[in-house]
Order: C-alpha cells, then structure tokens, then sequence
C-alpha cells in the first residue's frame, strides 16, 4: 500500500508544533511516511522574531520520517491559502491527502487509521473527507465505529486528490441557504450546529475569512450532499491549541479537546451506513454544544472573570 504523505501547515507556535513533530514520529507508520512543512511568512512585524526561529527548528527535522520536505511562504497567506497551497502542493505528486495543523497532537495509530480510512473510502462518491479528531462523549453511543456527517474538523484530516479537485474555495453563494429556515436548521443539525458560523466565512458571496476555512468546507458538503467521516468512539487526535495562542484566541483549558486521545484504537471497524437520523443527530450536536463550546466559553469566561478580579 502506497502511504499517504502529511501535509503539516505552521506558523510562529515552537513548542506547540515540537509536540506535534515529536507525537507524529512515534506513529507505527511514520518512518515510511513523507512530511511536507509548509510555513506561513509572518503576517505582522512582531511574528517576525517567532516564525524565523521555528523555521531554524523546522531545518533540524531529519530523522522519524521518509522524507521531509519544508516550504517557506514569502508573503503571509493566512490558514485557509496555507492550507489550500499545502493540499495543492502534495497532489501534485500524490492522489491522497493527510492534513495537521501546528496544535493537533496524534496517537501513534493517527497514521494507521488516515491510510485505512482514505483506501476504504477513496471509491465512496459520498464521502470526500475523512477526520481523526473524535466527539466520543457525544458519539460513543452510535451504533458504528464510525459516523458520518456535514460538519468537518481540520485536527487531523485527509482528502483524495480527484474529490479536492472539485472544490471552489475562492467564492461561495449562501443566499439561498440563509434564506431557508428548513436548510438552517438540516444543516445546522446534520452539521452538529457547525454551519451555525456560515455567515461570519461568506461576505457577498466571497469566502474571505481566512480562519474559517472548515465552516466553508462543511457548507460545500452540505450543499452538495457529500460526507465527511468520522471515528465515533475513539479518537486519533488532540487540540492543543485552545490556549489563547491561535488564530481564534480561545483560552478554554477544560479538558475536551486536549485530553482526548485514546491508545487502544487499532482494530476500528469501518463502515458505509450513512443513515442520518435528526433527532440522534440533534442530540449528537446538543451534547457538542454543551460539553465544547458552551463549557470552554464559561470556563473562559470564569478564567477571565476570575484574573481582572485579581
């Protein structure tokens, strides 16, 4: 089996991309995997300090995998451009994608599970994407291993060269999706209330918000009834960057997306029922809702709260 390479997008963050370097070598298959780096260019003078010293750091990387190869962006390109640039990049020599982001920590089996995920599914016209984050605490009481849904989660990702190819990310028409309560309130349940934020990517039908590039991609599977998979019950991956250091600022330290990885995960069974229930999937987004978002934005606002006092 030809392995997938790993595209690993970076910006100015050393020790977080330092455990994702050093988590991502300890994977069963690394040694015969090839790393594509690619590095943003600083998008204001006080990064400039930061990205140069982690660009050092990314030239020390020489052992763990097959090949490692580093791209230096010579002007700022923003999340949503470096990954696109990434994905573009790696296709032009292969047909499978696996995607990280500076903060997203694997379990040695992340690998084993891209791969057997991407083979299973690359014939799958329903499915265009495959994530190794898991809402186990939300999920775990699904009937498959596996579940499918319109919401995606860059912690841990991959695609098919022929399915990327389809997709404009340039603009995006969400007229009609606004105006419709019925596609608000589908998308927004089969999407785990993801597409809640479509309004805040799209400006006059342009895509212009660089962090948000995931609510696009949920609303292109949205729009054109394709599929993301997702682990339900386990999870490959970690968030280790709600810290107050990336792009969207979230200071949440609650547990839920950086204590999340599981070891025993080896032999997880696949599946191609993708019947989507509303009201599991309802309750699937309510749990999300609370044990996410609603409780990382008290608990930051208590952090907060609790720091002014001081």
């Amino acid at each position: 089996m030809n392995l997938a390479p790993v595209g690993l997008v970076v910006y100015n963050r050393m020790e977080h991309t330092k455990r994702v370097i050093e988590a991502l070598k300890k994977n069963t298959l690394a040694i015969d995997t090839d790393l594509y780096i690619f590095s943003d260019a600083p998008s204001k003078e006080e990064d400039e300090k930061s990205v140069s010293e982690l660009r050092e750091y990314l030239k020390t990387i020489k052992d763990g995998f097959k090949n490692v190869y580093v791209y230096e962006a010579e002007k700022n390109l923003g999340i949503k451009y470096s990954t696109v640039n990434a994905v573009n990049t790696v296709f032009k020599n292969h047909e499978y994608f696996i995607g990280l982001e500076d903060d997203i920590e694997t379990n040695k089996y992340f690998l084993e599970y891209m791969n057997d995920a991407l083979n299973y599914y690359k014939d799958d016209e329903d499915v265009i994407t495959v994530t190794a984050f898991s809402h186990k605490y939300a999920t775990k009481n699904h009937k498959y291993d596996v579940i499918f849904s319109y919401a995606f989660h860059s912690w841990g990702w991959g695609t098919w060269k022929n399915k990327w190819n389809d997709i404009n990310w340039d603009t995006c028409d969400t007229s009609w999706y606004n105006k419709s309560i019925k596609h608000k309130i589908l998308g927004g349940v089969y999407s785990w209330f993801h597409l809640l934020a479509i309004k805040k990517s799209v400006k006059n039908n342009f895509y212009v918000q660089n962090n948000l590039w995931d609510i696009y991609y949920s609303f292109y599977m949205y729009k054109n009834k394709k599929l993301c998979v997702w682990p339900s019950k386990k999870s490959f991956t970690n968030n280790i960057g709600f810290d107050g250091t990336g792009y969207h600022k979230f200071n949440f330290h609650h547990g839920y997306f950086e204590k999340n990885l599981d070891d025993d995960i080896k032999n997880l069974k696949f599946s191609s029922n993708k019947n989507m229930n509303f009201f599991e999937y309802l309750i699937i987004s309510i749990k999300i809702g609370i044990f996410s978002w609603g409780n990382g934005f008290i608990s930051m606002f208590f952090s907060k709260f609790l720091k002014d006092k001081k």
